[in-house]
Parts: structure tokens; C-alpha cells; sequence
């Protein structure tokens, strides 16, 4: 027996009857005075939001529920689909490299970014416990809203091993005697890293703002005295903008590159197809932020 994969349903169209309610409802709005339209419309969103979100939470609990049933239901009657489910190693090699995530940019973002910036780290520790080697990461500076969203959507993420979250900023870990042993990533930099060292903290950028600020973590490791390094994706790939990746993307790409020595590789598995233009030169800034799944995310 062989199951076929759970298709998603587009929500239907609003009838014309929805629409005219709609059309009357903003007829009828009463905006506070000094208020804009657009800040009323975000303050009726959360305010629907607060309204609704345990019945939302209830219903996303029934649905994943039902995912793993399906799964399991798959797993069980699909042979090719159970050979290419990517099983967590019992075991992880060590290798002496460590990744910060520095997340001292919480009031360059807004509230969107925030929440895709939290799914971007969920995404980061999703990669660490799938990968084959051993890569621990560090988040820096989690202490205004993204700590936040997180005690309030992962309160679970106390729990979570191989992965600290830390108040600290990362000018409180360096110190003159191992400054040499920290490189921070950016793609505003010349100097293509080829393979990374053992004994060295490697910095990834943990801000969501479509390129708003430029040369950001560039300026921030030059102002501190940092070594810094971009992943090569000029040398193997090209991509459709610039070779900024978002924080997800560069630590899945040095997790692969740990599994097969491969940056080319790497890249290719990581990065979504609809970003590679093709093999070979160029570069590129894919300052994308990550789709935030839920509904729940939006707010």
C-alpha cells in the first residue's frame, strides 16, 4: 500500500456577503484620534490575535497531531519515502568549532522580523541535532524581545540541548588573549573562507532587516578588531542578488559543509533552487527572510 503526501488547502475565497460586511466594518471604524490608519490596523490585528490565539494554538496542536499520524502512516507503506527521511545520528563527531549567533540588533527590527528571526534560530537548532558533527551554538545578546517571543511561542526552549542562550554580548566573551580565536561572518568582506579551524568561534549575524543597514556586522568586527570571512559562494554558485544569506542559511551550509567537505555541495543543498542561477561565479545578497509558517507569526 502506498500513501500519497497530505495536500494543503487554500483558505476559500470571502463570498460577496463577506466583502460588503467588510466594506461596511470600515465604514464604520472609529479611529482614535493621533493615530494613523496603519497603526490602528496593526493594533486591531493583535487585538484579534489575543482574541483568538488559544483556539488557534488548540487547533495547531490537533493538526500537528495529525501530521505525525500521517507520517507515521507513510513511514510505515512508503519505502522510498522512508529511505530518504533524515534520521538523527545516535552520535555526533566532535570538531572543536563553535557558532555565535550575535543577536545585539533586537531594536533594528521590527516585530515580523523578530518572530522570523526566532524561527530562523528554531531552524538552526532543528540543523545542529540532524547534523553529523558536532556544532554547538551560542545565542548572544538574548535578552529584549526575542527573548520575548520565545518565552512566550518556545517556552520549551530551556530544554533544548547543544544550543545556550545567553545574556551576554559578545564583547563580554573576547578578551585580548582569544580575540584571535573569534571570525565573524559577513558578506561585506573580500576574504572567502575555504575550510573552518578547529579552536575558532565562528560569528553569524542574527538580524532580519531586507538589507536596511548596510555593512552592519562588517562595521561592528571592524570596530571591535575581528577577524572576517564569507562563505565562498562567488567561487562555486550564483545567486540572483547579493551573497548575504539569512542566519538559517549559513549555519545549514556549514553543517553540510562539515557532512561532505564540499562548499559547491553544500550550497546546493541548502540554498532553495529558486536562488541559483547557476554554476560558477557570481555572487549575490539573498536577504530573504524566512517563511514564517504559522499564523501565529504574523503578529
Amino acid at each position: 500500500m502506498e500513501t500519497t503526501p497530505h495536500k494543503k488547502t487554500k483558505a476559500p475565497a470571502p463570498t460577496p456577503e463577506e466583502i460588503e460586511r467588510r466594506r461596511e466594518a470600515r465604514k464604520n471604524e472609529v479611529i482614535p484620534p493621533g493615530v494613523s490608519r496603519r497603526e490602528w490596523k496593526k493594533q486591531q490585528k493583535l487585538q484579534r490575535w489575543e482574541e483568538t490565539k488559544d483556539k488557534y494554538r488548540q487547533d495547531m496542536r490537533l493538526k500537528k497531531k495529525q501530521q505525525r499520524e500521517r507520517k507515521r502512516e507513510r513511514l510505515k507503506h512508503d519505502g522510498e519515502y522512508r529511505n530518504s527521511v533524515v534520521k538523527k545520528p545516535k552520535t555526533q563527531i566532535a570538531t572543536d568549532v563553535k557558532i555565535a549567533i550575535d543577536c545585539e540588533f533586537d531594536d533594528l527590527m521590527n516585530q515580523k522580523e523578530i518572530v522570523s528571526m526566532a524561527n530562523q534560530i528554531r531552524s538552526c537548532y532543528s540543523a545542529m541535532r540532524h547534523c553529523q558533527y558536532e556544532l554547538p551554538i551560542q545565542v548572544l545578546s538574548f535578552n529584549k524581545r526575542l527573548k520575548q517571543r520565545y518565552e512566550t511561542s518556545n517556552p520549551e526552549y530551556t530544554s533544548w540541548k547543544g544550543i545556550d542562550f545567553q545574556s551576554e554580548r559578545l564583547a563580554d566573551l573576547i578578551t585580548p588573549e582569544n580575540k584571535h580565536q573569534f571570525v565573524y561572518l559577513t558578506a561585506d568582506t573580500d576574504n572567502d573562507i575555504q575550510e573552518l579551524s578547529a579552536g575558532h568561534t565562528y560569528i553569524i549575524g542574527g538580524i532580519v532587516d531586507k538589507n536596511r543597514h548596510k555593512n552592519l556586522c562588517f562595521n561592528k568586527a571592524k570596530e571591535m578588531g575581528l577577524a572576517m570571512a564569507r562563505l565562498p559562494i562567488g567561487q562555486y554558485i550564483k545567486i540572483n542578488s547579493r551573497d548575504v544569506l539569512v542566519t538559517s542559511h549559513v549555519y545549514e551550509i556549514i553543517c553540510r559543509w562539515f557532512e561532505c567537505k564540499d562548499w559547491r555541495e553544500a550550497f546546493n543543498k541548502v540554498l532553495p533552487p529558486r536562488k541559483v542561477v547557476q554554476s560558477g561565479g557570481g555572487g549575490g545578497d539573498d536577504e530573504k527572510e524566512c517563511d514564517d509558517k504559522d499564523k501565529e507569526d504574523e503578529v
